[in-house]
C-alpha cells in the first residue's frame, strides 16, 4: 500500500503544468476598434457563434483557435488566430519530473496554453 501511495505521490508531483497551470484557459476575445461583432470562434470542442468582445473558458489544446467575424452590412469578413503555445511549466517536468511528469501533462492538456488576449481585425465597409 506504501508503495502505490509513494508512486501517485511522485507522479503527482512531477507534473508541473498540470500543478501549478491546470485546467481550462480564459481569453478575452476584443475587436481591434472596439466594436460589437458576431463572429464564430473553433477551438478543439466545435464551433460557436457568439458576440464580440466576450471572455471563453476553453480547455487547453495544442491546436490554434480560429476565429472568424461573421460578414453583416457593417463589417467584413476577417479572421484572427490565438496560438496554442508550449506551457513554460512542461519545461519543469525535465528537470524534475522526467518522462512521468510529461506524460501526465500530455494526458491532461496541460503541455499547451493559450494567450490571454486575442484581438480579432474588423474591417468596416
Amino acid at each position: 500500500m506504501k508503495k502505490i501511495f509513494l508512486s501517485v505521490s511522485l507522479i503527482s508531483l512531477c507534473s508541473c503544468a498540470t500543478i501549478v497551470d491546470g485546467g481550462p484557459d480564459t481569453i478575452n476575445f476584443m475587436t481591434s476598434d472596439g466594436s460589437n461583432v458576431k463572429a464564430q470562434i473553433t477551438t478543439k470542442a466545435g464551433t460557436q457563434t457568439m458576440m464580440l468582445p466576450t471572455m471563453m473558458s476553453v480547455p487547453k489544446s495544442c491546436k490554434d483557435i480560429q476565429v472568424q467575424v461573421v460578414e453583416d452590412k457593417k463589417t467584413r469578413m476577417s479572421y484572427a488566430v490565438a496560438d496554442s503555445q508550449v506551457n513554460g511549466w512542461v519545461f519543469g517536468n525535465i528537470i524534475f519530473g522526467g518522462l512521468i511528469g510529461l506524460a501526465v501533462d500530455a494526458a491532461t492538456g496541460n503541455v499547451c496554453t493559450y494567450p490571454s488576449n486575442v484581438v480579432v481585425p474588423v474591417n468596416h465597409k
